[in-house]
């Protein structure tokens, strides 16, 4: 197959969505496939309706040949207008890759109205959908006009980036060492709600323990400058460190040398992060909202927490109950250990694809044959 790819500026960003299309990609590509990658410029929300009006990107599209061209659902108001004129300029089929909605996330009421409306355009002109986890399964659901008459499959993401984990004795022997080390992975913006965790810390002893923070510092200016503002009223602001962007390497030093992740998100569509925490055997604290209650178990893997004091008395009852530490780290890589691989993953979305190509490929043949005069033509 010859696969078309959209996504914002490229695949290299660092966020599980763009993980999730970059392993795709490789795994195509290693099946024998081809991707092209036709990427678009990522400006404020608003602005990506005028995308519409880019005529060589869409005659781009028009003139590739392509057997299917797989579209990001993040650049969902930049594809939902100007989808209507690919449809009519295009033969192949169209899917949507969705990690999770807009509409989905906190805000104002009038905010997920719109994003509603747009993603639900979006939606409409699409032939086939591909989504990483049940909770946005049963979202896109509540968007399509006709759900039950469009093709979609689940493909969770796998947390195997980083080879062999750790193994049950590794984690008791990490978990009884030191100060409880606490880890925050993700960009630093209002979603991932960094602040409801130093809020929680604020509350414990100033000692005892500590918080790596690894993500962009620069993807929410105004939000970053809050956390600065908050990491610098805490009784003692070196237990905190701002790493910003890291390299896998360093990723991977900090998930091994951590007791703990915690990422108290207000809503993700699935949550790779926790996934791969939980291969290096950290209990996991998060929030109930989106796809992390098909990953997480509370009280089993990790916690769930919706206010800082839930914050606090979850991480003062491990700082103070090792053997509870321990074992809910080792249930975690238990679980993680059952989850798919990346194989698995893109084996299941490769077979999507080929049969969604091959059923276009006959209709177009039928038609073909139909337009003809064959018998039955009519």
């Amino acid at each position: 197959m010859r696969v078309g790819l959209i996504v914002y500026e490229s695949l290299e960003q660092t966020s599980g969505g763009y993980l999730y299309d970059r392993k795709l990609a490789q795994h195509l590509r290693a099946a024998g496939h081809e991707v092209v990658v036709f990427p678009q410029p990522e400006r404020p929300y608003p602005w990506r309706l005028l995308d519409a009006f880019d005529r060589p990107f869409w005659q781009r599209l028009a003139d590739a040949d392509l057997d299917v061209l797989v579209q990001d659902e993040l650049n969902h108001a930049s594809l939902a207008l100007g989808n209507r004129w690919l449809r009519r300029h295009a033969d192949y089929p169209v899917v949507a890759i969705v990690h999770h909605l807009r509409a989905s996330e906190p805000g104002s009421r009038l905010a997920r109205w719109a994003s509603r409306q747009v993603e639900a355009a979006f939606l409409s002109t699409v032939d086939a959908v591909i989504l990483n986890s049940r909770t946005t399964h049963r979202n896109v659901r509540g968007l399509l006009k006709k759900p039950n008459q469009i093709p979609t499959v689940v493909a969770r993401p796998s947390g195997r980036r980083f080879g062999t984990p750790l193994t049950a004795d590794d984690v008791a022997e990490r978990g009884h060492t030191g100060d409880l080390r606490i880890l925050f992975l993700g960009n630093v913006i209002p979603r991932k709600r960094l602040h409801l965790l130093l809020a929680g810390l604020s509350r414990l002893p100033a000692d005892g323990w500590t918080l790596d923070v690894a993500g962009s510092l620069t993807a929410h200016g105004r939000y970053a400058r809050r956390i600065r503002r908050d990491v610098a009223a805490l009784p003692d602001p070196t237990r905190v460190r701002l790493h910003g962007r890291v390299d896998d390497t360093t990723l991977q030093s900090l998930l091994r040398s951590a007791h703990t992740l915690a990422v108290p998100s207000a809503y993700e569509g699935y949550g790779i992060v926790y996934l791969e925490a939980m291969g290096h055997g950290l209990p996991v604290l998060a929030s109930p909202h989106g796809g992390v209650c098909e990953i997480v178990s509370d009280g089993d893997t990790g916690s769930f927490v919706e206010t800082a004091a839930d914050v606090h008395e979850t991480l003062r009852q491990w700082m103070m109950d090792r053997d509870r530490l321990v074992s809910m780290g080792q249930a975690a890589l238990e679980a993680y250990l059952r989850s798919p691989t990346w194989q698995e993953t893109g084996d299941r979305i490769t077979a999507f694809l080929e049969r969604l190509v091959a059923n276009g490929q006959d209709e177009r043949d039928r038609r073909s044959t139909d337009a003809s005069g064959a018998p039955g033509s009519g």
